[in-house]
């Protein structure tokens, strides 16, 4: 008889924040995640926009391993490999999108870039503004 390991997905799962739990912010290919010192300050600045904006914020992509950075072509120094996240509205809404930007700049992420279709954040201790 062939043994099924379970997956993240299969296990339990649980809430960081009221809004975001654990698995939105894994890596996909591997079902890791790195729980950094700033991890869960940048959970909490996630929940606080989207309590402050009024609106489901989705996560595109968090935590990354080095294969799966590489595959979808991030830099080799990318923040995703210790923590970040790319997120949008989850009715990718752009007027949303940008008040999700202008929300990230009050809240002061350190690294903030504005993509067509997301927001990267990072908590970087510089402060570094880009447009994708």
């Amino acid at each position: 008889m062939n043994r099924i390991e379970p997956s993240v997905q299969d296990a339990p799962n649980y809430y960081v924040t009221e809004h975001f739990m654990y698995s939105d912010f894994i890596c996909p290919c591997c079902d890791m995640l790195k729980i950094v010192p700033a991890f869960h300050r940048h959970a909490a600045l996630l929940e606080r926009m989207r309590r402050e904006l009024g609106f489901d914020i989705e996560v595109t992509s968090g935590y990354r391993c080095a294969a799966h950075n590489a595959a979808v072509g991030g830099s080799p120094r990318s923040w995703h490999l210790l923590f970040a996240t790319d997120v949008r509205p989850d009715d990718n809404d752009p007027f949303k999108l940008t008040a999700l930007y202008k929300m990230a700049l009050y809240l002061e992420f350190g690294g903030i870039g504005l993509y067509e279709a997301h927001v990267h954040l990072d908590l970087r201790p510089d402060t570094v503004r880009w447009r994708g």
